[in-house]
């Protein structure tokens, strides 16, 4: 078998890892990416310009998967360096046990700050359970590689490989990633079939795994808005209909846990609209009932939050409106559903806003 030929194979070998393991960490529902697994097993297999060509042909492929791997596709590059300089140049594999998790962790955290203009909340960042869940991502990842690899080469000394032996485990990733795929499209994107359109909105679905980061979260996002959102002065100014589909089951009566979602989602919007310091923070919260909600066991909750507009000069407004949780223990996803309109206009949309989330097929 060539040289070549044997470099190709892991380098297959080593994109094939990173996807699978990225995408059967949601059809599992487990915290974290995993996506740095194919970049450490492409710098224990392979010299150190394929190893490079590894760490750009994953986030590259990724993005097909999540669009976000767009503007992270660097720190899979700069991860994977730290990793080879640590654990194959200088030989220091305990120090690369400790360093490249948090290089990892730093760089992911680094790219959302300055993607949302928060920057001045890194020190807050930073001691979030995204970070934490960050590092135990890649240092699982890296343990995981170490231990394969580790048994492979024992293994090899007492027996000769083939090409087999690299198409055997090639094959069963394959299968992997397609049925763990398979899980995603039904446990995740069926939901959005559930979801309507309407004449006065417009409606997206979209991840929101990097929304999240913080929190440590996964999951997507069903919502509406109107056509005149950003028209100051109309009534659909601010407004927002949607619903979380959140990974996993969550205490659905806590306020919390919408305060958490909703904070970080509008704070994400609002720095990707250009809004310097971004805020918003839940300031009041009444009427919190059990409801029944197409067939769930639910809690309803009106309230409100103070934050800014995405419209410059960004000033500050006051949100109103209500939420709706619930959890789906044949998907194993909890839902967050919320719809709200200014201060001023929630009084004449309030009912509008209740037709459209009581017309969704869902459950």
């Amino acid at each position: 078998m060539s040289s070549t030929r044997v470099k190709i194979s892991y380098l297959i070998l080593a994109v094939l890892t990173s996807i699978a393991a990225r995408i059967a960490s949601d059809a599992l529902h487990v915290p974290g990416y995993y996506d740095l697994t194919g970049v450490v097993l492409a710098y224990e297999l392979l010299p150190l310009p394929w190893a490079l060509a590894a760490s750009l042909l994953i986030p590259a492929i990724l993005i097909l998967y999540y669009k976000v791997y767009m503007i992270a596709f660097w720190i899979y590059v700069v991860v994977g360096l730290a990793y080879w300089i640590t654990a194959k140049k200088i030989k220091y594999l305990h120090v690369s046990f400790i360093i490249t998790p948090l290089i990892y962790a730093i760089l992911w955290i680094l790219l959302y700050a300055v993607m949302t203009n928060t920057l001045d909340y890194m020190p807050v960042l930073l001691r979030m359970k995204g970070f934490t869940v960050l590092i135990m991502d890649a240092l699982f990842s890296i343990t995981i590689v170490r231990i394969c690899t580790e048994v492979t080469t024992r293994l090899g000394e007492k027996h000769s490989f083939s090409m087999k032996h690299i198409t055997i485990p090639i094959i069963i990733l394959v299968v992997v990633i397609g049925i763990s795929y398979y899980v995603v499209l039904d446990n995740e994107w069926s939901v959005t079939q559930g979801f309507k359109d309407y004449d006065w909105l417009q409606r997206f679905h979209t991840k929101m795994d990097f929304v999240w980061l913080p929190l440590g979260e996964k999951g997507i996002n069903n919502y509406y808005y109107p056509h005149d959102r950003f028209e100051r002065g109309s009534k659909g100014y601010q407004v927002w209909i949607g619903m979380y589909w959140i990974q996993g089951k969550h205490d659905v009566a806590d306020v919390g846990l919408v305060s958490q979602f909703a904070i970080w989602d509008q704070n994400f919007w609002l720095g990707v609209h250009g809004c310097p310091k971004p805020y918003t923070y839940v300031d009041v919260v009444y009427n919190i009932t059990k409801i029944n909600y197409k067939g769930y066991d639910a809690w309803l909750m009106e309230g409100g939050m103070i934050s800014r507009s995405d419209v410059q000069p960004y000033e500050e407004v006051r949100l109103r409106g209500f939420f709706i949780t619930f959890y789906d223990p044949v998907k194993d996803r909890t839902a967050i559903i919320y719809a709200c309109a200014t201060e001023d206009n929630i009084g004449e949309l309030k009912d509008k806003l209740w037709e459209v989330v009581m017309s969704w097929d869902i459950g």
